[in-house]
């Protein structure tokens, strides 16, 4: 039947237009030589990252700034509204990328890769995707706290016990949106100006969060990326974690920014960030991938991803709004 032979050609010419799209991308990029790269990725993590990167594309220059997600979003917005983000590619957090969305400062890309990626990690407008995810849990350090004398829920974060005790990142608004968007506005927004009231000790940055909770600043970080506690646990570091219930999950994502001054090579990189050598290589580095069939670099976490409550902050811009109020709260900057 005509439709049959319709349908056989489709499925033969469509993966030999992809080859040919990715082909003509990778020219391009070539001519372009380099990719200008703003991501909350640590130097360490950015070199394992890299090194896969070169492997694939020795030509792909990529030019590496590392900003924390508030001090990014800050210079993102104040080179947009000077005319034109310097950026081409752009890895931040779920809740800045929307906001980035939200302000025109994205341009729309479609990769071939994001198809493989978990439900729900890619953006059906195709402005982002998601590259990595995280859980944000409680950690200790075991030479000052056991887990079970540690709190074991949101609840016993509010505890007299634990006043002046323990840490939180002050960079990104992870436990205000988690908790406004798990309990409504209004009773997250009330439970955060209790916590507030614990002699929370603010540190920018989830890995200087870590080396000070391993080298016993304190005995306890909040709202803390798992990653980082079971790679220096890994290590042998005197750090352990704990789970809530629900366990906020967090979704690290990449995009393009409008008329980039290197779009093949920026779509280049997107496209190595979402294939099966990006996210084992985000793996490598201590990341939690979201592409089917990429493993975690835990049993532990991949065990909390399958059969653990998880609760997925995704809220919808606002990201300065947010920023104001956790800067008033946990003293944010």
């Amino acid at each position: 039947m005509a439709w049959v032979r319709i349908l056989w050609l489709m499925l033969i010419l469509v993966p030999t237009f992809s080859s040919a799209q990715t082909q003509h991308i990778v020219e391009q990029a070539k001519k372009e030589g380099e990719v200008i790269l703003y991501t909350t990725m640590t130097v360490r993590d950015f070199e394992i990252f890299n090194k896969a990167a070169k492997e694939k594309y020795p030509f792909l220059n990529v030019r590496h700034v590392y900003l924390s997600s508030s001090r990014q979003a800050a210079k993102v917005m104040q080179e947009h509204r000077a005319g034109r983000v310097q950026a081409d590619v752009l890895g931040n957090s779920l809740t800045a990328m929307l906001h980035y969305k939200e302000q025109g400062v994205l341009g729309k890309y479609e990769s071939p890769e994001a198809k493989k990626m978990i439900t729900g990690s890619v953006d059906p407008e195709g402005y982002w995707a998601g590259m990595t995810t995280d859980l944000l849990i409680t950690a200790l350090n075991t030479r000052d706290m056991t887990k079970t004398k540690a709190p074991k829920d949101y609840d016993e974060y509010l505890s007299p016990r634990f006043k002046g005790q323990m840490a939180i990142n002050s960079g990104v608004p992870y436990g205000l949106v988690g908790m406004m968007t798990f309990k409504g506005e209004e009773a997250g927004l009330a439970y955060m100006r209790k916590l507030s009231q614990q002699a929370l000790r603010p540190v920018e940055g989830f890995t200087h969060m870590t080396n000070l909770l391993a080298a016993g600043e304190f005995p306890l970080a909040i709202f803390m990326q798992v990653s980082k506690i079971e790679a220096m646990k890994e290590k042998g570091a005197p750090v352990d974690w704990l789970p809530s219930s629900p366990t906020f999950a967090t979704i690290s994502t990449v995009a393009l920014t409008k008329n980039p001054l290197h779009p093949a090579a920026a779509r280049l990189l997107l496209d190595f960030y979402l294939s099966p050598e990006g996210q084992e290589a985000l793996a490598r580095a201590g990341k939690i991938p979201v592409r089917r069939g990429v493993k975690s670099p835990s049993k532990d976490i991949d065990d909390l991803l399958e059969h653990g409550k998880l609760h997925v902050i995704r809220e919808e811009g606002e990201y300065s709004r947010y920023m104001k109020l956790y800067s008033e709260l946990v003293g944010a900057r």
